[in-house]
């Protein structure tokens, strides 16, 4: 089967107010999307949008080990990295975007119409953000995250987004609906504390992964503005290989990653029946 396209919700094209962006996380992935999104922002305005609007949640704080591999340096060590990463993008580009140096919880509603990006490390925090987009109002959840030097991208939705034509896909399945196992993995994971240092935290994402797996988040989400459409709902890399392998909104590769759309599920029951 041919890749399907995905026409973007008409919240986030409108051009009627600033898209609401909430990023959860803003360590060595989060900090590279965040000034990303930062001149995103400004391209968009560039171009006559009203750009967007960010919120970021995180509750960490600034270490020696963050200095080199994520966006700070020693004059922000020890304070909180939402507070720092804002509070200089305001600075530099006069935006009014807000910081929250706390996680996120079950409390946190969603603007909708917006998209949510999450960039954590835990597992229990994506089933959070999962439970909180079906009960707020927010259509997009791009998740990202990386081992030592690989990583991936996935764009879902919390619903169903209506589409103007046949051949085209109304529901893009969100990081827990493709690795449906990931609980389970992380469970047997040993927990190994944070980095004491940036060389010891090295040894666990190499220095660039964050901004590979950052790049190709912000590619698509830059798509989402330019062009209303995709064909291409995530990505994987593999520094090992120099690999970049897109995820194309297509019902067959998400069946081989162990998920089907609810039609083709209720088909098989049919059929086996």
């Amino acid at each position: 089967m041919n890749a399907l396209r995905h026409y973007v919700h008409p919240s986030l094209v409108s051009g009627h107010r600033p898209v609401d962006v909430t990023l959860v996380g803003a360590g060595g992935t989060g900090s590279q999307i965040l000034s990303g999104l930062a001149r995103m922002n400004q391209a968009l305005k560039a171009l006559g949008s009203p750009g967007l609007h960010a919120r970021v949640f995180d509750g960490d704080s600034v270490s020696s080990s963050n200095v080199g591999r994520q966006l700070f340096s020693p004059a922000d060590i020890g304070k909180n990295k939402a507070v720092v990463l804002v509070t200089r993008l305001n600075m530099f580009f006069g935006t009014n975007w807000e910081a929250y140096p706390y996680n996120v919880s079950k409390s946190l509603r969603l603007p909708p119409g917006g998209i949510v990006i999450s960039a954590v490390d835990a597992v229990d925090a994506r089933y959070l953000i999962g439970d909180i987009g079906r009960n707020t109002g927010a259509v997009y959840w791009m998740d990202t995250g990386n081992t030592t030097n690989t990583g991936q991208v996935v764009l879902g939705t919390f619903g169903r987004v209506e589409q103007p034509m046949r051949n085209c896909s109304s529901y893009l399945p969100h990081v827990l609906d493709l690795y449906q196992g990931i609980m389970e993995e992380e469970s047997q994971k040993p927990y190994q504390g944070p980095s004491c240092s940036l060389q010891e935290s090295l040894a666990r994402q190499d220095l660039f992964i964050n901004q590979w797996v950052a790049t190709c988040a912000l590619e698509i989400i830059w798509r989402i503005f330019r062009y209303g459409q995709l064909k291409v709902h995530g990505a994987f890399v593999n520094l090992n290989t120099m690999a970049l392998r897109p995820l194309p909104i297509n019902p067959a590769v998400w069946e081989s990653m162990g998920w089907k759309p609810a039609k083709r599920r209720k088909e098989s029951h049919r059929k086996a029946a």
